[in-house]
């Protein structure tokens, strides 16, 4: 134990237990604000140290929150290109056909496309198809495009026409069923066999209501026709009597056949009869008053055309009618109808069937160079003009 100098108390520690800072010989002197008694000298000393970790503290925090912020933006980036949609990027060399089905949605067609590796993700194309707002102008059809296209540039594909796989028919007006048929031949390289059992299908044709047929004869609509690769024989044939089904409700024919007292078959025949007569749309009216008022009469209607049908349903060259053929289409020898259309009318023939000109005229004979006719109900006249026709080589 020490002893303190006289008058003090004794100190009850040793050296060995004297901390430096505490030793009046090794100690720091006070600061002179210093009281003693009011802060313990140790804690005094320590205060120093103190705002050196106070220091510290916000460069760890900040540290802690850039290695926050690192780990949090490589975990989004992980997650965002996993959830990224796989899209090609411009287009390959290859090129493929595709089929667009009636009432395909984008859906759809974005599946066939992935399928058929056009694009690489249904995604991409979906996404491409909403951007463009043109979802609705995609149409039916066979298309070539290019494949592994970005999604952009195969719906700008489908959308152009010139990648539409197709082939251009066009059947003329007055065209017979083996005129037509030998057309589609040609152009869809369909085998005439073929399309001949597919038009002799007549129950497959989709004929208007109460139009009772035997043959296709009539219901073979003349119009211009795109045909797309791989179509069957009965599609093909379909397609024209779909047309003709189409014209025949547009235009009220069944009504009109009515207000005229014959079926709208017997109509038919008279339309196919004016379309291959007439050449001038005036004509053709005033040609079905003529065979209406004929059969009114009970007069054989005698138009050539006809008797020349029938020929050539024998096998033989129409050329070579005699006029004298025990046949149901010599309208020369017989009165009434023919029992078939002897054509395949168009649009202005239909009409004039179930829509007559008003006239008394029983005869017509063409009238000059160009096919106009004159319209009669004078004998005399009409023998005429025929004389004329005949001495001017213009056809009678």
């Amino acid at each position: 134990m020490l002893f303190a100098e006289k008058g003090h108390q004794p100190v009850d520690r040793s050296l060995e237990d004297v901390h430096d800072d505490d030793h009046p010989l090794f100690g720091t002197p006070e600061p002179a604000h210093y009281v003693p008694g009011s802060v313990p000298r140790a804690q005094l000393h320590r205060r120093p140290r103190r705002k050196k970790r106070r220091k510290v503290a916000p460069i760890l925090a900040i540290l802690v929150i850039v290695a926050l912020i690192a780990v949090s933006w490589v975990l989004i980036k992980g997650v965002s290109s996993r959830f990224a949609v796989a899209d090609y990027s411009g287009s390959g060399p290859g090129l493929t056909s595709i089929q667009i089905h009636p009432g395909d949605g984008a859906d759809d067609v974005g599946n066939t496309l992935f399928k058929a590796g056009v694009v690489k993700s249904v995604r991409a194309f979906l996404n491409a198809a909403k951007a463009s707002g043109q979802s609705s102008s995609i149409q039916p059809g066979v298309y070539q495009v290019h494949t592994r296209s970005s999604g952009k540039i195969a719906m700008a594909a489908i959308l152009d026409p010139a990648n539409k796989l197709q082939t251009k028919v066009t059947i003329p007006e007055g065209f017979t069923a083996k005129q037509v048929i030998a057309a589609l031949s040609k152009q869809t390289k369909l085998s005439v066999a073929e399309l001949t059992a597919a038009a002799n299908k007549i129950g497959n044709l989709g004929l208007p209501d109460g139009m009772s047929a035997k043959v296709a004869e009539g219901f073979l609509f003349p119009a211009t026709y795109d045909f797309e690769p791989g179509m069957s024989p009965d599609a093909v044939i379909q397609t024209l009597t779909a047309n003709f089904t189409s014209e025949y409700q547009s235009i009220g024919f069944a009504n009109g056949a009515k207000a005229l007292h014959i079926t709208p078959y017997q109509a038919l025949i008279v339309a196919s009869l004016v379309e291959s007569e007439a050449k001038f749309p005036q004509d053709r009216p005033k040609i079905a008053r003529v065979i209406y008022n004929r059969l009114s009469q009970n007069i054989p209607i005698g138009i050539d055309a006809a008797n020349r049908y029938g020929v050539a349903l024998t096998g033989k060259d129409p050329n070579t009618t005699t006029f004298e053929e025990n046949s149901p289409y010599n309208v020369r020898k017989h009165t009434g109808l023919p029992p078939t259309p002897i054509s395949n009318p168009g649009e202005a023939s239909l009409k004039s069937a179930i829509a007559p000109a008003q006239g008394d005229w029983i005869y017509y004979v063409v009238s000059d160079a160009a096919g106009h006719h004159l319209f009669t109900d004078n004998e005399a006249q009409w023998q005429a003009a025929v004389e004329q026709c005949r001495a001017n080589g213009w056809g009678c």
